[in-house]
């Protein structure tokens, strides 16, 4: 996605399970690809730093962050 420039998008959210934030790409569709281990299960960050971090070291500009209150 990101070699094809077809990332909008970065969003962080909070994890539904886990005191932690889910990592998602959001393509030109509007769809969310969460980021995940080598066995398919999503990838929990605890820090919102280390979890921004990760998007900018992708090379991903633009970032949301969605919380629920």
């Amino acid at each position: 996605m990101l070699a094809r420039n077809k990332v909008r998008e970065g969003v962080l959210k909070p994890a539904d399970a886990g005191n932690g934030w889910q990592v998602a790409l959001e393509d030109y569709e509007g769809q969310q690809h969460p980021l995940t281990r080598h066995d398919g299960v999503a990838r929990l960050y605890h820090s919102l730093d280390r979890a921004t971090a990760i998007l900018r070291d992708l090379g991903v500009e633009r970032i949301c962050v969605v919380e629920r209150f």
